[in-house]
């Protein structure tokens, strides 16, 4: 569904929506509403007892300016940032610290701003010992809905050597390849093993420039 944005045109029919689905007559109760705040920005300036005067003790009521407030709050409020990415050793030690022991293999896309912050973190695959299939439309699907500017993508080896197979090789080139297209990069590939790890950067198998408009890449040691 998509969602309708709210301007002084539109606002009465969108409150009006709200009502309808509380169970109030949305046409009586939208022209109470506008009587008491005249629109949903005064609503930010009204005081408690005009609030209170409006609500009249009835809850319907009271769950629209609380609907209305938490519109408000998730407007304003900033958008979690779950860490910062300055160079692929750091975020390979990182990564060994979290992946190294699991018993199974797992993949985990970490999805980055254009100032290479981490604004989601997903594991996207879990398979067996020595398989787990992936495949590259669900990793971009996860960046294109958080609004990703580049992705890092990493795996462990349960068998604890970090060493590419060539299907890893392969598939990691493959995201590259699909990032360049997207305009999402792909940042560094990571194979992450018990005592070190391989990082596709490191290793010089991606480009030192992005595409354009795409975050900087990753610094390397």
């Amino acid at each position: 569904m998509q969602r309708q944005k709210m301007t002084i045109h539109n606002e009465r029919q969108l409150v009006g929506q709200v009502l309808k689905s509380l169970g109030l007559p949305h046409i009586a109760e939208s022209d109470r509403f506008f009587r008491y705040f005249h629109s949903v920005a005064n609503l930010r300036y009204a005081s408690h007892r005009q609030c209170r005067a409006y609500v009249g003790g009835h809850s319907q009521r009271r769950s629209l300016l609380t609907a209305i407030d938490l519109g408000r709050w998730v407007q304003q409020a900033p958008r979690p940032i779950l860490g910062e990415v300055t160079a692929s050793s750091q975020l390979g030690q990182a990564l060994m610290d979290d992946l190294r022991y699991l018993q199974q293999e797992r993949v985990e896309v970490l999805v980055l701003d254009a100032k290479h912050r981490i604004i989601d973190r997903q594991t996207v695959f879990q398979g067996t010992l020595d398989s787990c299939p992936v495949h590259p439309r669900e990793i971009f699907q996860l960046a294109v809905m958080n609004g990703a500017a580049a992705i890092v993508v990493a795996h462990n080896h349960p068998s604890g050597v970090p060493q590419p197979s060539p299907n890893d090789l392969a598939f990691m080139q493959r995201l590259a390849d699909c990032g360049r297209l997207m305009g999402i990069p792909l940042l560094d590939g990571f194979v992450i093993g018990i005592h070190s790890y391989f990082s596709l950067r490191e290793a010089g198998q991606l480009p030192d420039n992005g595409e354009e408009n795409a975050a900087e890449p990753l610094k390397t040691d």
